[in-house]
């Protein structure tokens, strides 16, 4: 029998399959968003299609069209569905409710004119008889699913009836391969049975295997029929055939070849179209595998099926579009360049422009890929989407090439429109173009590299290009473990894991910076030197490296070396604010320093900044009044770092913000008692110090003294000591506060002479007042002016005016709660003249020994043994003839404290003190017992 008739059908077939089907055209007006939201559902459609599952095919179609209810394409399709699977009624509703959306689109309106029922089948002739029996039909190709597959040829060659060739239904709606075999077998008159003929009944055994969907049988069959006949073309083919349907693709490629040079010499020209669709297939599986090992990780996987498909079919875009697209994800960024050029020079393609691009910009060609980027955007055949896509990716290489300005004006068309949210591009070009204040706050943007998503069904490859999404920072654990060793001075530890944070994330400068300083602090200076060295030679951008070593060089001494690496890194720019300051201040520029601080807060990069690093900044060129406003603004924003309490706290009392001052030392106490600051025991009691003398705004002062009263105290005449006790009262008040540690009191005052030895006057006669003022002008000096004014109270008193002048120094003179002793000394110096007197008198004492607190660390009870010189002179002598005694001795004292609490050191203590002295020189007030009793309160 002779079926070449049908044999021309199925090349037929076979021919019109020679290029794989386009992928489904949504048109322009659908977001890369939606489409990708959409485009699953769709071929889960296509594939519930193919297998004849109708109810699954609706369900996808109408979840797509929910997406995108606006949008025509869908909706036809799913009016398809529903009239293909019996549902003309909802067919045609929907048809309509499209047109009311879009009253001027033809395709409804034909798709609306052509929902009628389907002609009735035409008959066969009444006048043929005897119609042969039909053999099994092939199955279909699913690229091509409307042709028909030959029959076998029987021996003798007989034709049978060429089959009619169906016109094509559209690509989603087609019928699954059985039901299309069964239709195709209506329809074909089967041929006489030659049942004798080598390779005929195989042959018929493989069609009935077709006709059951049984294909790996059919293909066992038509192995046998072609092995049976070798010389018969049918069986050949319907093998090659059932070899493709079967994918095995490679094996149907050889045959269909073999095949080629047998038969094309007798006129059979139909296996090159064989092979091609074998190619194409192979392609399209390996297509498929690619995306599949992509999505489960598998990248070697993903790139070689991808090199597969694109080697197989070299004219399908999409297939390279994934080869180059795996490539630049695996970093090979020259081989993507070469694959992408090489693409192009067979047809101009503008998403494999903008993969070139960005293979250019990740070998550091910033020029060659602006060039390319600026060509794929001008181009006027670019779809909304594409031109939005294409753009970000540009501004994504612009960025990584510290171009923010060429970002900001290839993002600008985009964020005029509205119709892509490109906001977070715009806040990394305004985090670029902003000046950093520190190094460890440098912008480095990573390039991100474009995605090419592809997708496809049926033979459909079809691939997109769209930008990249920041990737997890590989580095990010490991570089926190860096700065938290650091910050915890284990510097060994912080250089290595800094080390291993540079390694994972080279682009990265500021884990290099962090490196290098750990080793620095380590102790490995020249390690870190010769690691400086390297890191110059292998980056452009390496003032920040330069200011760094000029830094250590100046702390080794190498003042040359240092001012030449500082010099060199002020010329190159791009430094951060705190570098530019710290280079500017170590070569004693200090003017300049203020100038480009006053400056750089001047302009609109640091408007309202709350970062940390800006404030101790401004506290390093003496611009407090910034300092805090920065600090006020990072604890706002809950930026400030526990840490950096305290030192808001010192800036606020530099600015004599007592207020400011008092309330951030309550947070360091909250920070330590919640854990987020860590103090030693003798941080936080000296915290507790600077709060109680904040908060102090008065006070009480009572004093007994015998042979001398407490330094500085309200006596009658200093320094006229005699052997008499006499007792003091003062009460003072400091109408601002603290201040800044300079702060000014009112204080009054009475003082008597309770006894006298040799039955000198004592008594209310001896009651003196006085009311005076007093000023510490010295932040951080213990001078203490007075101008006083003596009142008369007692008989035996007298009323003048008294200026004088008071300093005083210690070490160790508050309670310690860290040890059980430490050394203490103490020295006052006073200094005064009475006006109407024209009395002038100095005083001197002087105290050194060791503090011991009587019990553990709560205890509040000192012992103070210690040694003590005294001297004074009184411009009025004694009947004598002296005006000065100096004596030394020894003495010992115990101070009792008391009132403190949650915030407050103890603000009040008792003190009694008794010493021996000898005389030194001057009259006999220098020797003798000294006894005092102080409440200071």
């Amino acid at each position: 029998m002779n079926f070449a008739p049908r044999i021309l059908a199925l090349a037929v077939m076979l021919a019109s399959t020679g290029a794989p089907a386009q992928t489904l055209d949504l048109g322009p007006d659908i977001s890369p968003l939606k489409r990708f939201q959409v485009y699953p559902h769709i071929d889960k459609a296509f594939e519930a299609m193919a297998r004849g599952d109708g109810t699954r095919a609706i369900a996808e179609l109408e979840h797509a069209h929910r997406l995108v209810p606006e949008n025509t394409a869908i909706a036809l399709h799913l009016a398809q569905a529903y009239q293909r699977f019996g549902q003309p009624a909802r067919a045609a509703a929907l048809l309509r409710a499209q047109r009311s959306r879009h009253p001027g689109d033809e395709r409804i309106a034909q798709a609306l004119r052509e929902l009628q029922p389907p002609p009735a089948p035409v008959q066969e002739s009444a006048t043929v008889v005897a119609q042969p029996e039909a053999a099994p039909a092939a199955p279909v190709l699913a690229a091509a699913p409307y042709a028909t597959a030959p029959e076998p040829a029987s021996e003798h060659g007989t034709p049978a009836a060429a089959p009619a060739i169906a016109a094509p239904p559209d690509q989603l709606a087609k019928p699954a391969p059985a039901v299309r075999a069964q239709r195709r077998m209506a329809q074909v008159p089967r041929p006489r049975r030659a049942d004798g003929a080598p390779g005929y009944a195989a042959a018929s055994r493989a069609y009935e295997a077709v006709e059951r969907a049984e294909l790996p049988a059919a293909l066992a069959w038509a192995r046998e029929a072609a092995q049976a006949a070798p010389a018969n073309a049918d069986y050949q083919r319907l093998l090659t055939y059932l070899l493709i349907e079967n994918g095995l693709y490679e094996e149907a490629q050889t045959k269909a070849r073999e095949a080629e040079l047998t038969f094309a010499p007798q006129g059979d020209t139909q296996w090159q179209a064989l092979g091609d669709t074998a190619r194409q297939r192979h392609a399209y599986a390996q297509f498929e595998a690619a995306s599949q090992a992509q999505r489960q990780g598998r990248a070697s996987d993903a790139l070689a099926h991808a090199q597969a498909a694109a080697e197989q079919a070299p004219g399908v875009p999409a297939y390279r579009l994934q080869w180059v697209g795996l490539l630049l994800a695996a970093g090979r960024h020259a081989q993507a360049q070469q694959l992408a050029e090489q693409g192009l020079a067979q047809g101009d393609g503008a998403a494999l422009q903008v993969l070139r691009g960005a293979a250019l910009q990740a070998q550091g060609q910033t020029d060659d890929a602006a060039r390319v980027f600026d060509g794929v955007i001008g181009r006027p055949d670019l779809a909304p989407h594409e031109q939005q896509n294409y753009r970000v990716i540009a501004a994504d290489a612009a960025l990584a090439a510290r171009q923010p300005e060429r970002a900001k004006a290839l993002l600008q068309p985009l964020a005029q429109g509205g119709a892509v949210d490109v906001s977070g591009r715009e806040a990394e070009i305004r985090a670029a173009t902003r000046r950093p204040i520190s190094a460890a706050s440098l912008q480095t943007f990573s390039l991100r590299l474009p995605v090419v998503n592809c997708f496809g069904s049926a033979q459909a490859p079809g691939c997109e290009v769209w930008p990249g999404q920041d990737a997890p920072d590989p580095a990010r654990a490991v570089a926190q473990e860096a700065f938290r060793a650091y910050t915890e001075r284990d510097y060994g530890l912080a250089a290595a894991k800094a080390e291993e944070a540079a390694r994972l994330q080279p682009a990265h400068l500021p884990y290099r910076l962090l490196r290098l300083q750990a080793l620095v602090a380590a102790g490995q200076v020249e390690q870190a030197l010769r690691e400086a060295d390297d890191t110059l030679q292998s980056r452009a951008d390496g003032a920040e490296v330069l200011a760094l070593r000029s830094r250590v060089y100046h702390d080794l001494g190498r003042r040359e070396q240092a001012s030449a690496d500082a010099r060199a890194a002020l010329q190159a720019g791009g430094l951060s604010l705190s570098s530019e300051i710290n280079l500017l201040l170590q070569e004693g520029r200090r003017d300049e320093a203020v100038q480009q601080f006053a400056h750089a807060m001047a302009g609109p990069d640091f408007a309202g900044s709350a970062d940390p690093d800006l404030a101790y900044l401004a506290a390093r060129v003496g611009d407090d009044r910034t300092a805090l406003a920065v600090f006020d603004r990072a604890h706002a924003n809950d930026a400030l770092p526990a840490a950096a309490l305290p030192d808001g706290a010192y800036t606020a009392s530099r600015l004599a913000e007592n207020d400011r001052a008092i309330y951030y030392l309550q947070q360091t106490i909250d920070a330590v008692e919640a854990g987020r600051l860590e103090q030693t025991p003798r941080q936080q009691f000296a915290t507790r110090r600077e709060l109680a003398d904040r908060t102090r705004t008065w006070g009480i002062n009572a004093l007994l003294g015998y042979r001398g009263m407490s330094p500085g105290s309200i006596s009658p005449v200093p320094g006229l000591y005699r052997d008499a006790a006499q007792l003091v009262g003062e009460a003072y008040w400091r109408p601002q506060g603290y201040r800044d540690g300079s702060f000014w009191e009112i204080y009054g005052g009475v003082v008597q002479t309770v006894y006298s030895r040799h039955g000198g006057t004592s008594g209310s006669d001896t009651t003196q007042g006085a009311l005076g003022v007093r000023a510490k002008p010295l932040r951080d000096h213990n001078l203490v002016l007075s101008a006083e004014r003596r009142i008369r109270i007692g008989s035996l008193s007298f009323s003048d005016w008294l200026l004088r002048a008071g300093y005083s120094y210690g070490v160790g003179t508050d309670l310690r709660v860290d040890v059980p002793d430490w050394f203490t000394f103490n020295v006052y110096a006073e200094a005064g003249r009475f006006l109407q007197r024209k009395q002038d008198y100095v005083t001197f004492e002087a105290q050194a020994g060791r503090s011991f607190r009587m019990g553990d660390a709560d205890s509040r009870l000192v012992l103070f043994p210690h040694a003590v010189v005294g001297v004074d002179y009184n411009s009025a002598r004694t009947a004598a003839g002296y005006n000065g005694a100096a004596g030394a001795g020894v003495g010992i004292a115990l101070r009792r404290w008391f009132r403190e609490d949650r915030y407050n050191a103890p603000r009040s203590y008792l003190d009694l003190s008794l010493q021996y002295r000898a005389r030194l020189a001057g009259d006999e007030r220098g020797k003798g017992v000294f006894l005092r009793a102080a409440l200071v309160f």
